[in-house]
């Protein structure tokens, strides 16, 4: 039977394990890392104040969301244009109220944002909600865009120690397939894992939601990963199915 290891947040994870259960795959969750609130080191209505032209609030992800809007004034907002990252971080943002104004036609990075059209003329001022060194790619290509861009990095992953319970049901796992939403986690896990566990995971396939991850695994030894066509549980839920039908 396949084992599939989860390494999201804990929420994210539970919810995929609760999806795949239904399938009748089980689940190991195992989040490496969770999120928290921090100051972001940028008045956000300073930032904008001194620009007349296009006022552009860019939220990276759901947790940019969740840890960025109560940075910016409500009156404010109002008068910002709002770009999203990924169907997700639209989501949120449309749940919370807010109209969305730039979002890629297809993808989910920051590289498929940075070709929406309408960034390229009439540039501003941009402020980028993210965590600490994240979303560089992005700040650089809408530099090179003719913007000025601010970073307000609201929130950071704080990493999370695996219990020896769950390493032991890595260890005992058959059939493994690993599934990879971050190279933080992927960090995490060469640092945290005995090496027995950690060469158990580069041994088996993996998934991973983008091939920047995919090659970071690879760098790292993996030989068998696959990329699945989303980022969101439904989408990984989907591979993982199809996937364990065929070996079945």
């Amino acid at each position: 039977m396949t084992t599939v290891l989860i390494t999201r947040p804990l929420e994210a994870s539970l919810q995929l394990a609760r999806m795949l259960d239904k399938t009748g795959i089980r689940a190991i969750v195992m989040p490496l890392y969770e999120f928290s609130a921090q100051q972001p080191g940028l008045n956000v209505r300073k930032a904008f104040s001194a620009y007349k032209g296009r006022k552009l609030a860019v939220f990276t992800s759901p947790r940019a969301v969740q840890f960025g809007l109560e940075h910016v004034p409500p009156d404010l907002l109002k008068r910002l244009e709002i770009a999203a990252v990924g169907a997700a971080t639209r989501a949120q943002l449309e749940a919370a109220g807010h109209q969305v104004h730039l979002q890629a036609r297809s993808g989910f990075t920051s590289e498929a944002l940075l070709q929406v059209p309408e960034l390229a003329t009439d540039q501003g001022k941009a402020v980028i909600f993210c965590a600490p060194g994240g979303r560089e790619k992005l700040a650089t290509g809408l530099r090179s865009l003719g913007w000025t861009v601010s970073m307000a990095m609201v929130y950071q992953r704080q990493p999370v120690r695996p219990a020896q319970k769950l390493i032991d049901e890595l260890a005992g796992a058959e059939d493994l397939l690993s599934v990879w939403t971050s190279v933080s986690a992927l960090d995490l896990a060469s640092e945290y894992l005995p090496a027995a566990a950690w060469n158990k995971i580069l041994h088996a396939p993996a998934l991973v939601i983008s091939g920047r991850i995919k090659h970071h695994l690879l760098q790292a030894g993996a030989s068998h990963v696959a990329v699945a066509e989303g980022p969101g549980n439904t989408h990984l839920v989907q591979f993982i199915q199809a996937g364990s039908g065929k070996r079945g």
